[in-house]
């Protein structure tokens, strides 16, 4: 399975589609002497529209609203369509510009004139049925355009699984059917499977599209198809299986997506200060690293004051593991900026990677007196403190986080519950570990330590059950036996 890594542009790399324009012709035989004339205008009229084809006319380019350097790009590449009115080629690359930054309608409207011009070029059409797709939610007319390119190639992977995709949307599921089997037929695997099981949902099949995900899941665990696994599971009444594979769902961010290599010509024709920064924090999450710190670092020579660009580099410097780099950029931009909480985070983080743990304090520290309410800062600081020796006052900060809405809860609440468990405050600890396992009824490890303070604490049963629930989620199969081993240790009164 290749499933998509994440967005390569500031806007979501897709759409193209019919052409908008046909070529005029004409009935009338012209006479012997004027033929060439008449010749000469019709050409006239098909390439350029000079003579008013509204279809074929270049949208004009937008003005101030826009950075001034987008202009620049955009404008060049409008004057060369302009020059070569018969060229699909020039016109895509101008819709490719107009879709990647953002000016859809613009892009919708030119990519239609390129697939006009170029009657065998399948970007032009294809790219256009993505972004009506997206943009106006027009999955009719989409469909028309992602029509025009299949005839043009009928091989292309993500056109069949976005044919699907926008058929069930349209409510026609034997079609949608056909073009998921044809993904399947081209290689699609686990995201042809995916429609299938989706379509087999909609259908009341629940039984089926378990027997289908399940395997699927072992082969290839996402928490995309944990979610289609929770709702078949409810339907057929597997309340617990359906807790445990909805809080595994929790984790999906999209919809599991073929790799679209056609969408990466289109990245070349990014522009614009705002819109580079937003593609090079995409490339990171899309682990192109490299890519990204080449960005960031002509943004951060453009603007060396712009704390924007500074994470940024920051972050694709951290992600390739280049942590003196990062400290180097972050010392420079602490220079500029001395109260900014986030340049204080990125550096604690950096110098706990190394093992600075002193010089981390010191900059965690930072962060919460700047930024009192930085949940973030505070269960850093407080789980460092703790390693440090001082686990009251780290709990203290740990509950801090909590109250100052933690982004992940269950992460506080399990290291809280360590900490108390450390403390052999038995009791104290199994309730820590029974929230976080309330939060995420997946998390293996809060149900195993549950199960070890319950046992600790005396409370055999309720310790078995624990376990049980963990062996459910089959996870982390050593430390479940473990647990076990410690469970009939002290059933069997030894120390």
């Amino acid at each position: 399975m290749r499933a998509n890594a994440g967005p390569l542009t500031p806007r979501r790399l897709s759409q193209s589609a019919r052409s908008l324009g046909a070529s005029p012709g004409g009935d009338a035989i012209a006479k012997p002497r004027s033929r060439k004339l008449a010749a000469g205008l019709l050409l006239c009229v098909w390439i350029g529209g000079c003579f008013g084809d509204p279809s074929m006319r270049l949208p004009e380019v937008p003005g101030d609203d826009v950075e001034a350097d987008l202009i620049a790009v955009l404008q060049r590449l409008h004057d060369e369509a302009a020059q070569n009115p018969d060229a699909g080629k020039q016109r895509g690359e101008l819709a490719m510009a107009y879709d990647v930054n953002g000016l859809d309608q613009r892009a919708i409207v030119v990519y239609g004139q390129a697939a006009t011009l170029a009657p065998e070029e399948f970007a032009w059409p294809y790219f256009r049925a993505l972004l009506m797709a997206r943009i106006n939610n027009d999955y009719a007319g989409a469909l028309r355009s992602l029509d025009d390119a299949i005839a043009r190639d009928d091989t292309y992977v993500p056109a069949w699984l976005s044919r699907g995709a926008w058929l069930r949307e349209l409510d026609r599921p034997g079609e949608a059917r056909t073009a998921y089997e044809r993904a399947a037929e081209l290689g699609a695997g686990a995201p042809a499977a995916m429609g299938l099981a989706h379509l087999l949902l909609d259908d009341g099949r629940f039984d089926e599209a378990v027997a289908m995900l399940e395997p699927l899941n072992t082969d290839t665990p996402d928490p995309r198809i944990d979610t289609l696994l929770s709702r078949a599971y409810r339907a057929l009444g597997r309340d617990d299986d359906a807790r445990i594979a909805s809080a595994r769902g929790r984790a999906a961010t999209s919809a599991m997506q073929w790799l679209d290599p056609k969408l990466a010509r289109q990245a070349q024709y990014i522009a614009g200060y705002s819109n580079l920064l937003q593609h090079a924090q995409n490339l990171i999450q899309a682990g192109r690293q490299n890519d990204a710190l080449a960005i960031a670092q002509t943004l951060v020579e453009q603007r060396p004051d712009d704390i924007a660009a500074i994470n940024t580099l920051v972050w694709a410097n951290a992600a390739l593991a280049r942590l003196t780099e990062a400290k180097a950029v972050l010392r420079k931009g602490l220079e500029r900026y001395p109260d900014e909480p986030r340049l204080h985070q990125m550096m604690a983080n950096a110098l706990l990677e190394q093992g600075d743990l002193d010089d981390a304090r010191h900059h965690l520290e930072r962060v919460t007196k700047l930024d009192p309410g930085n949940a973030r800062a505070l269960e850093n600081l407080g789980w460092l403190v703790a390693r440090q020796g001082k686990t009251d006052a780290g709990i203290a900060l740990l509950e801090r986080a909590l109250e100052s809405g933690a982004p992940e809860p269950k992460q506080v609440l399990y290291r809280l519950g360590l900490l108390d468990g450390a403390a052999q405050r038995w009791s104290k600890a199994a309730d820590r570990f029974r929230d976080a396992a309330t939060v995420d009824a997946s998390f293996t490890m809060a149900y195993v330590h549950l199960g070890r303070c319950l046992a600790e604490a005396g409370d055999f049963d309720a310790a078995r059950d624990a376990l049980d629930w963990a062996d459910r989620i089959g996870t982390h199969a050593n430390e479940r036996a473990s647990a076990r081993r410690r469970l009939a240790a002290l059933q069997k009164g030894l120390p």
